[in-house]
């Protein structure tokens, strides 16, 4: 990265020579107005202006390219790389407005946006994060281009290793529907032994309906309402080769209810799922993932697919906060309307149609 300030009585001035030293690809980082001491009371006022070169490429391969690795139950790091990954892109998307704010003042003219640019924001992925993309890529990249890079980059996986699967998310996201069609496919499409335990005994008529699913596929269910009795049914299920818990769905925004959700899981090896409709609005969607994240999350899956206008969001929260996307579900079928994620998946279903 290259810093450089200038100093001048014209700010048309210093925009000259930004550009003329650093390029078109320069962004303001401070102006402030200083005093001339030079002549005394003859003087007159200075601007003085800091701008910067190359740190698309270092930032872009920092946190994109090249994201720490996620390390187990290690959950403090993953959540710091988060909280500096949506700092950066903010502060980028406010150096690019105060860049080009100046441009216009100053009668210089803009660099040519990427014409699929508008195309890939009204697909309701973050302006910050297409304007990085296309200039890392240029603006002459095709889409072909820009979904090779995304097809990299984002991360895509199924579950991690382990018996033992839980499903959280705020109220009606779709989390018993979820249990049921993976529970439906892991026992009669795989064959294996499975079995499922709900915390949801708060919602009415919750614990029937997952008792109506057990039924039809023929699988043990249990309820528990505290700690102990979650204990007690994770033993009775030891001999099943998969346990898929359903929790009570409840504000994020609750700490009482994050801090009461996290006794039923230490020392218990578990793989815990974020459920996210697709449709939520981005800013809810990332104040929820970061109150979850208290719990440690492992995987997340997108629902309600079907009912989404536009499917960017996706991209968006994978590119963030760096979780991998294991499922995306499609429709109120069981066991139909759920699908693996794959990098190629959520480009088919954010990008699919694209010209």
């Amino acid at each position: 990265m290259q810093i450089k300030t200038y100093k001048s009585v014209s700010m048309k001035d210093v925009l000259s020579r930004i550009k003329t030293e650093l390029g078109n690809d320069a962004v303001i980082i401070s102006t402030r107005e200083i005093k001339n001491d030079t002549y005394g009371m003859l003087a007159r006022p200075m601007v003085e202006v800091t701008a910067a070169v190359d740190y698309d490429d270092e930032l872009f391969s920092r946190h994109v390219q090249h994201p720490r690795p996620r390390a187990g139950a290690e959950t403090a790091p993953r959540k710091a790389a988060v909280t500096d990954f949506g700092e950066i892109t903010s502060e980028m998307a406010e150096m690019k407005r105060m860049m080009n704010t100046l441009l216009a003042l100053s009668g210089a003219s803009r660099p040519r946006p990427n014409p699929l640019r508008d195309t890939l924001i009204a697909r309701g992925i973050r302006e910050s994060l297409v304007d990085m993309i296309t200039d890392r890529l240029g603006d002459k990249a095709q889409l072909d281009e820009i979904r090779g890079l995304l097809g990299k980059i984002l991360r895509a996986s199924g579950a991690t290793d382990g018996k033992i699967h839980v499903f959280l998310g705020t109220t009606g996201v779709g989390k018993t529907t979820t249990v049921a069609k993976l529970a439906a496919r892991l026992a009669l499409n795989e064959h294996r032994q499975v079995g499922i335990v709900t915390l949801d005994t708060y919602r009415i008529g919750a614990v029937e309906q997952s008792r109506i699913y057990a039924r039809i596929l023929n699988i043990p269910l249990y309820s528990a309402s505290t700690v102990e009795e979650f204990r007690q049914a994770i033993t009775h299920l030891k001999d099943k080769d998969t346990i898929l818990v359903d929790t009570v769905g409840r504000s994020a925004f609750c700490e009482d209810f994050i801090d009461g959700m996290r006794p039923y899981f230490d020392r218990v090896p578990v793989c815990k799922y974020l459920l996210l409709p697709v449709a939520t609005r981005e800013r809810e969607m990332e104040k929820i993932t970061k109150s979850f994240l208290g719990l440690g999350i492992d995987r997340m899956i997108f629902t309600k697919a079907d009912e989404a206008l536009v499917h960017g969001s996706i991209i968006t929260h994978n590119l963030v906060f760096r979780i991998p996307v294991s499922h995306i579900t499609v429709g109120q079928r069981v066991p139909e309307d759920i699908e693996e994620a794959s990098p190629s998946r959520i480009l088919d279903l954010c990008l699919g149609d694209m010209t």
